[in-house]
């Protein structure tokens, strides 16, 4: 069980850099089941319909949306800098009633610098949530 939202930000600069990014998890989000027989994979579904930039992807052997766009700065929206956001969905196995954990990753994106750059901070991210596993205390 997560406490909160936690927050993740590097601390240790990587080239004399400092990371500008984020990764935050969330708690648990209930989502009521439409139809007794529907489930994580008909959420998952329609996610992904709605959803530009969604792909299927599996972590731990679960299911998982991934998502990813620009964000584009919009002072209007409360947006000051432009950022890449990556999401990932993620049901709980088992649980009743289903319960969905996110994972969003955010990069602050600096006017003029190489998308390349950008596209390293998402792979780097991308590992780490290759890595997640679920374990039941």
């Amino acid at each position: 069980r997560l406490c909160g939202s936690p927050v993740y930000l590097p601390t240790e600069r990587l080239h004399g850099v400092a990371l500008p990014v984020s990764i935050v998890a969330s708690e648990p989000i209930e989502i009521p089941r439409v139809r007794p027989d529907s489930g994580p994979e008909t959420v998952l579904a329609a996610l992904a319909s709605v959803t530009p930039g969604s792909e299927t992807r599996e972590l731990d052997d679960t299911a998982a949306l991934r998502s990813e766009r620009e964000v584009p700065a919009d002072a209007a929206q409360g947006v000051d800098v432009a950022h890449r956001r990556v999401e990932y969905f993620v049901p709980v196995p088992d649980s009743i009633p289903d319960k969905y954990l996110t994972f969003s990753f955010s990069a602050l994106i600096a006017p003029g610098s190489d998308p390349a750059f950008y596209d390293t901070l998402v792979e780097l991210f991308d590992a780490v949530m290759g890595t997640f596993r679920w374990t039941y205390a």
